[in-house]
């Protein structure tokens, strides 16, 4: 006889899903450096060791628990896991009660990606049942015989006929018979009505030798008038001489038909778990055909459950971006790289065009792959969630906060301007007066004078003069005459004909491309200062002998630049002082970039690009 043996893969698959999922862990799972000093130690350990994780963590293992090994010596166990990175093995302790329990140990490094030990990890199954099992079946050969005899399973000798020649006396246990009830009574009396074909059907064909199923379940009758739900198997023995009949073992089935209909309900919420959470969530197998999906998911994307099984996700949606806006290679994909490298992608973040929305979604995607014990892929579990709208606040902060920092550069520029204007009316209009005064004192004084003051009058008029027309030179930097008289470009070489009288450096200006009539003030003035700033820059360390300014404009943006033939700088070494840091940040002012060019001995260039239209509106 035989029956239809349920799907282990099946098992062992949902039971994969539902560890991950639900996080069940049921190991000691115990994580050291490479010097076996505890930085991670699981409930299940602080259980089974009666040690805190609080206590444990920081102490060397070998002085927390003190295993005995099997087959094998603790030096042995240690240098197979220094030669191979991993050892397996069975290992007992004695806990503080005086009970023994037995682990079958796995430990391994724990490696980066070059390959470096990083720790060791340790995880202990516990086989304590089992070897207490073993330990019990190997006391004597009595005690073997009498579990067979008291077995909860039952076996019996059937003649060709059905009929029943032997049974053990475990039918009490199971049925509720003493043997001399059944014993050449016919098997088939036991059987429900409803399984009796199938049972004599089964039993013709063992006795014909033509099995088709190894194993039926059927319900047999009790003593007590009730069903019970057997595992029964048949084996022909007839041509066996000292046994001469068919055996029939007949196990209670009660157990297994509870762990299927427990499996089904787990499963069924299982199910209903996944359909009911909020974060989109898709199963895919090895190959990556999606299995499952939930509704978040389905809604997310406005797709239909059966429009998506059995399709892949990177060929579903192919018009995917970076946050830079670079595409998403199918390489790149999250599911498809948890494939292919059987490792956790976690929180990638991608811009999905959405084809019923017409608008980019933004989504965080991690993808897991699930593996059997030897490590092959059986399923990648990816879970999806919407974060367009968190996307579109950090864009509005970004902006908001951008907004303010030019609201903060602007009023600190518009504030060294005001000083500037300050400081050069005060230099003008009154120190510039009270200097003319005393010049005019000093001309009075000198028509009166004797032969040898005149001389010393002479001198300190001349002095006078200078500082009137230094005072004059300065005011007239810091306060541009000509900038809102005569205009940008004249400003511009009015600065530049004030060079060519006191220094030895020749300035050209070009501009025939550049129009002034539509600048708002602000943009002129920044350009004239990053002009002025620059200039004082090659004044002070360039040595240089020609400068050369380019103004350029058109439909998108503001072109200047200006080349010195100086000495130059290594661009990479040298610190920005406050000239170059003014003119970077006046030019990001008005959301424009600075692009410096130079190398020892080569000169520089300075390059400032402004968007052609007015500074960005500020948020406040």
């Amino acid at each position: 006889m035989s029956l239809p043996a349920l799907s282990v893969d099946l098992i062992d698959n949902i039971h994969y899903l539902q560890k991950l999922v639900l996080e069940n862990v049921s190991d000691i799972i115990i994580i050291t450096d490479t010097q076996f000093q505890v930085q991670s130690w699981n409930k299940i350990a602080e259980e089974f060791y009666g040690i805190s994780a609080s206590t444990a963590i920081g102490k060397k293992m070998g002085n927390l628990v003190r295993f005995r090994y099997n087959n094998t010596t603790g030096e042995q166990a240690l240098a197979d896991l220094q030669q191979h990175k991993i050892w397996k093995g069975e290992v007992s302790f004695t806990n503080n009660k005086g009970e023994v329990f037995y682990f079958l140990q796995t430990v391994k490094y724990a490696l980066d990606e070059s390959g470096k030990e990083t720790g060791i990890l340790a995880v202990g199954r516990n086989i304590t049942e089992r070897k207490r099992a073993e330990e019990q079946l190997q006391k004597s050969e009595q005690f073997y015989r009498t579990l067979i005899s008291d077995s909860l399973d039952v076996t019996l000798l059937l003649n060709a006929t059905g009929e029943i020649t032997f049974s053990t006396s475990s039918i009490k246990k199971l049925l509720g018979y003493e043997l001399e009830e059944i014993l050449n009574t016919s098997a088939f009396e036991y059987v429900h009505p409803e399984d009796i074909a199938w049972t004599f059907q089964s039993f013709e064909k063992e006795v014909e030798e033509d099995p088709e199923i190894k194993f039926i379940i059927v319900r047999l009758l009790k003593k007590d008038g009730s069903w019970l739900w057997c595992m029964i198997r048949g084996h022909n023995l007839l041509d066996v001489p000292s046994i001469n009949s068919i055996a029939v073992y007949i196990h209670d089935d009660t157990p297994r038909k509870k762990a299927t209909e427990a499996l089904k309900e787990s499963e069924k919420r299982f199910r209903t778990l996944i359909r009911e959470l909020q974060v989109g969530v898709l199963i895919q197998n090895a190959q990556g055909e999606i299995e499952m999906t939930n509704d978040a998911m389905c809604r997310l994307f406005s797709i239909t459950e059966s429009e998506i099984i059995g399709g892949r996700i990177w060929k579903l949606y192919t018009d995917v971006i970076h946050e830079n806006g670079a595409t998403f290679l199918q390489s790149e994909r999250p599911s498809f790289k948890a494939i292919k490298t059987g490792k956790l992608v976690k929180d990638v973040v991608m811009g999905v065009w959405h084809e019923v929305k017409k608008e980019r979604i933004w989504i965080l995607v991690s993808a897991e792959p699930v593996q059997d014990e030897m490590g092959k892929l059986l399923h990648v579990i990816c879970s999806f969630t919407d974060i367009t709208e968190r996307k579109r606040l950090e864009e509005k902060s970004l902006a908001e906060k951008m907004a303010h920092q030019r609201q903060l550069a602007q009023a600190t520029i518009d504030g060294q301007e005001n000083e500037r204007l300050e400081i050069g009316k005060e230099l003008h209009d009154n120190i510039g007066q009270q200097l003319t005064t005393v010049k005019l004192f000093l001309d009075l004084a000198k028509t009166s004078a004797t032969e040898e003051n005149a001389e010393m009058i002479t001198m300190a008029l001349k002095g006078i003069s200078t500082i009137i027309n230094e005072i004059r030179a300065v005011s007239r930097t810091l306060v541009p005459p000509t900038l809102k008289d005569f205009g940008f470009i004249d400003s511009v070489n009015d600065l530049i004909d004030s060079l060519r009288h006191t220094q030895a450096l020749k300035v050209e200006l070009d501009y025939f491309c550049f129009d002034e009539d539509n600048l708002p003030e602000n943009k002129k003035l920044a350009l004239f200062r990053i002009v002025q700033e620059q200039l004082n820059n090659i004044i002070k360390h360039a040595e240089a002998k020609q400068v050369n300014i380019s103004l350029r404009n058109n439909g998108e943006s503001i072109l200047l630049q200006i080349n010195d033939d100086g000495k130059g700088f290594d661009h990479n070494k040298i610190r920005k002082g406050l000239g170059l840091a003014g003119i970077i940040s006046r030019a990001e002012l008005f959301g424009g970039k600075t692009e410096i060019i130079s190398s020892p001995g080569m000169g520089c260039q300075i390059q400032v690009t402004l968007p052609n239209s007015s500074i960005p509106e500020v948020i406040g």
